[in-house]
């Protein structure tokens, strides 16, 4: 009994602690969004929704499945954590860097406008600085110990804010401040070095070739899974910044800021399935090393509080936002470009509830070490999304986007409940 009321502790302590970060980087990303679409208006902030999802759709794939991975290596042998982190930290710099060169080069065949290619250039350097976050963070999961790792995000953020907010006062492009993000990231990273000393972890970039091997071939499931899951994410924008469009009085930039800013929002609410997860996933690990029975009550618990909580943030952000932000709010405070942000935050937020359920379900795949059906699931859905996003976007714009990007998680989670179904542990 003690045993599991550490564990509950561990897990909501961990899941606080990224939720209060959150609630802090939250504030900071509200408050430089206000200021960024206030000062630069829908095509400045069209241009800055440009260059942190175009990159968006490359660094997940620097992540390539390696986090879960290496939780899963390190929870089987614990004194390899060393050549595990150092391993998963090499594969990650070669593939960053391989993946700015395409980022640039890809920019260059999507986009005509010199400025934007520019915007692109300089942002691509997220992909490494994310990867080199996402390292550390295993060691942080593995440990259940999100609050150092909440810690530097902060301190990271409230540079991010002193710096914008000395960019905007001066008027800077707007590339220059999305590079502010970037900074940021690598502070991120660097200070998390510092606190990684506390476990006696070293960086050493010797990697056996044999591990590198065995890593990615445990990897790739996953990776490709990231890589469609993002194209799920990340495409609609790209499609409406160089798609024909409806006549709403948009330039497909503007376009993209109106549909950016709800979106924004919509991501930030999107934390909160994944912290829950972050701190579940090594404690169902060792409950499925250990006890099955034990593992199979915990699991059908979590998806039942998953699905209580999304329907939950659901219905209150619903009605939050539909009685509390009106019109004359957001054009007071934005512009009238925004008119239509209201609108799509409503839409995006009436189906959130799918991706709490979506997401234990992936994990629980990946403890059955089934990950390799994950691409071909989440490949269906990005087949599905970008497809319908193409054929529709020139007849209803963003608000296709809006509907297609829960109606494509409700396809992920039918297919991923076929699967969990069949793979559920039968004898235990």
């Amino acid at each position: 009994m003690e045993v599991k009321k550490s564990l509950f502790r561990s897990i909501a302590s961990n899941t606080l602690f990224q939720l209060v970060s959150k609630v802090i980087t939250m504030t900071i990303t509200f408050g430089l969004t206000f200021l960024i679409s206030r000062d630069y208006g829908s095509y400045g902030y069209g241009l800055f929704t440009i260059f942190q999802s175009f990159p968006a759709v490359f660094y997940i794939i620097s992540d390539f499945g390696l986090n879960a991975i290496g939780a899963r290596e390190v929870s089987k042998n614990f004194k390899e954590i060393n050549k595990i982190f150092n391993n998963i930290l090499a594969i990650r710099i070669l593939i960053s860097m391989v993946l700015i060169i395409v980022t640039i080069l890809l920019s260059l065949l999507v986009y005509p406008d010199t400025n934007i290619r520019f915007g692109l250039a300089l942002g691509s350097f997220i992909i490494v600085s994310q990867a080199l976050v996402s390292t550390t963070n295993i060691i942080f999961q593995v440990k259940l110990r999100y609050d150092l790792a909440s810690i530097t995000n902060v301190i990271s953020y409230l540079f991010l804010l002193v710096v914008c907010l000395v960019l905007l006062n001066f008027k800077a492009d707007i590339s220059i401040i999305n590079l502010m993000y970037v900074l940021a990231s690598f502070l991120t990273f660097i200070l998390n070095v510092y606190l990684l000393r506390k476990f006696d972890i070293s960086l050493d970039l010797k990697f056996s070739k044999e591990y590198f091997k065995d890593l990615l071939t445990a990897s790739w499931p996953l990776g490709l899974m990231f890589i469609f899951s993002q194209i799920n994410f990340k495409a609609d924008s790209i499609l409406l910044s160089v798609m024909n469009l409806p006549n709403l009085g948009l330039s497909n930039i503007q376009t993209v800021g109106v549909y950016g800013l709800p979106y924004k929002v919509f991501e930030v609410l999107l934390v909160l399935p994944t912290f829950i997860m972050n701190s579940t996933y090594p404690v169902l690990l060792d409950s499925y090393n250990l006890n099955l029975t034990r593992f199979k009550k915990e699991f059908k618990k979590l998806l039942l509080y998953m699905f209580i909580i999304g329907i939950a943030v659901s219905f209150i952000g619903y009605v939050f936002v539909d009685r509390f932000l009106s019109y004359e709010i957001i054009n007071t405070y934005f512009s009238t470009d925004f008119g239509y942000s209201k609108e799509l935050l409503l839409i995006l937020i009436s189906g959130i509830s799918v991706f709490f359920i979506s997401q234990p379900l992936s994990w629980f795949l990946v403890i059955r070490e089934k990950q390799k059906v994950l691409p071909f699931i989440y490949l269906v859905s990005a087949i599905f999304n970008v497809g319908m996003n193409y054929l529709l976007i020139p007849y209803f714009s963003f608000f296709a986007s809006a509907y297609l990007t829960f109606i494509s998680e409700i396809l992920i989670l039918s297919i991923l409940s076929i699967y969990c179904y069949r793979f559920w542990p039968k004898n235990a």
